[in-house]
Parts: structure tokens; C-alpha cells; sequence
């Protein structure tokens, strides 16, 4: 923790040092011009570069995105499956039940 808010310190510090000897080498004493100079470096020195992605963790993480998706899909399938099961069964209870009910309304 300690070490990362000392790296924050220097780059706040390199840009204002930048910033300060512009200011200085400024004949015009335009200070908005060492203020955004100030904000651009600081900007440039806290933003994390883009890191490499070797070939084959991309492809590791591509194939678990696939696996996640099938999986998905294979618990969609199923959950479809047993609502369709479901459905059949009640469909034969209430035929089943009118079936009753008729034979009782014949006797």
C-alpha cells in the first residue's frame, strides 16, 4: 500500500517538475498552459498500459467462455426437458381425472 501511494507521489512530483520548468522557460507567463502540461503528464504517468495477452491464455479463456456457454445451454435444454416432462404429466392427470369423471357420470 505504502509503496503504491509512494509511486503516485513521484509521478505527481515528476509532473509537477515538468510543469515547473515549463512555466519557468515560458517567456509569456501563461500559467493555464504549465497547468494543463501539468495535467497531461499526470494523466500519462497513472494510466496503466496495456499488458500482453500471450496466445495461449487467450485461447484458455475463449475455451472456458465456451464451456460456460454450454453449460448454459445443456442446463437451458434440461430445464426445458422438465418443464415439457412436467407439463405431459399434468396433461395426463387432467385427462386421467375427466376420465373419472365421466365413468362416475355414467353410473
Amino acid at each position: 500500500m505504502e509503496f503504491c501511494l509512494i509511486k503516485v507521489f513521484l509521478k505527481i512530483l515528476l509532473a509537477s517538475i515538468i510543469a515547473g520548468i515549463w512555466h519557468e522557460l515560458d517567456e509569456s507567463g501563461n500559467e493555464g498552459i504549465a497547468l494543463v502540461i501539468f495535467i497531461f503528464v499526470l494523466a500519462v504517468l497513472l494510466m496503466n498500459p496495456v499488458k500482453f495477452q500471450s496466445p495461449e491464455k487467450r485461447e484458455e479463456y475463449i475455451q472456458k467462455m465456451r464451456e460456460k456457454k454450454e453449460q448454459k445451454l445443456a442446463i437451458a435444454l434440461k430445464q426445458k426437458e422438465e418443464r415439457a416432462r412436467l407439463r405431459k404429466e399434468k396433461q395426463e392427470r387432467d385427462e386421467q381425472a375427466q376420465k373419472e369423471l365421466q365413468a362416475k357420470i355414467r353410473k
